[in-house]
């Protein structure tokens, strides 16, 4: 769905920029350009159009992404004044929309929990997606460690009935995303976190015993956040 999404709205793009040009070719508009100013909150604006046509992607999400885009864009405009009085107002509205969207295109929730594999060269499994959801599941298995890599999605490691019985490690890299990490009990967290625009809270309660099992996790999150637990 979402490549079908992403199709049809770069398309729409490109048939519109073919249009204007006809239009400056017929004389019918003095000049056309697509370089005109804020083009630059069209890379804010599509990816969310792009969500808001994905089953399963959070439309909250998506309409702040659209309505981030067009405030900005309309800023560079010079149309729209100090757009950050507008913020509360306009999230509660997009709130309800995106309410009222998900009960019509949103359709059942797709269950995106999956049994990982293990990599035949000793190497982690890297589990990566872009707007949607990933769900490794290691329910009654030993855990040795791996990358999640999710933009504009969402992603879930639950690890709380898994195996850990020696140092393992777990790398986050997400942008624009929220991610959770459920953790065992008797375990020691070693974290290490990068940020731009986004937040990690670690509310895990890491035991004592110098012979619990260390789990490292680092992360680098961008306009995102990732917990904890």
């Amino acid at each position: 769905m979402k490549n079908k999404a992403f199709s049809i709205i770069v398309g729409l793009i490109i048939v519109g920029i073919g249009i204007g040009y006809g239009l400056q070719a017929l004389n019918y508009i003095d000049h056309f350009t697509v370089f005109i100013k804020g083009w630059w909150t069209i890379f804010i604006i599509v990816p969310g159009l792009v969500m808001l046509f994905t089953r399963g992607a959070n439309k909250f999400v998506s309409l702040c992404l659209i309505a981030l885009g067009a405030a900005l864009f309309l800023h560079q405009q010079n149309i729209l004044g100090d757009f950050k009085k507008y913020v509360i107002p306009a999230l509660i509205i997009i709130f309800g929309l995106s309410i009222i969207i998900n009960a019509f295109v949103g359709g059942r929730k797709k269950n995106n929990t999956f049994i990982p594999e293990i990599p035949e060269d000793g190497s982690i499994p890297v589990f990566e997606t872009s707007f949607g959801e990933v769900k490794p599941d290691y329910s009654g298995r030993v855990f040795e460690g791996c990358s999640m890599d999710v933009t504009f999605g969402s992603g879930t490691l639950d690890l709380r009935n898994s195996i850990i019985d020696k140092e393992v490690t777990i790398n986050v890299n997400t942008a624009f995303s929220g991610i959770d990490i459920k953790l065992p009990q008797g375990c020691r967290v070693d974290l290490q976190t990068s940020t731009s625009f986004g937040g990690v809270e670690n509310k895990y309660l890491s035991s004592d015993a110098p012979d619990a099992p260390l789990v490292h996790i680092t992360v680098a999150v961008s306009f995102g956040g990732v917990e904890i637990k």
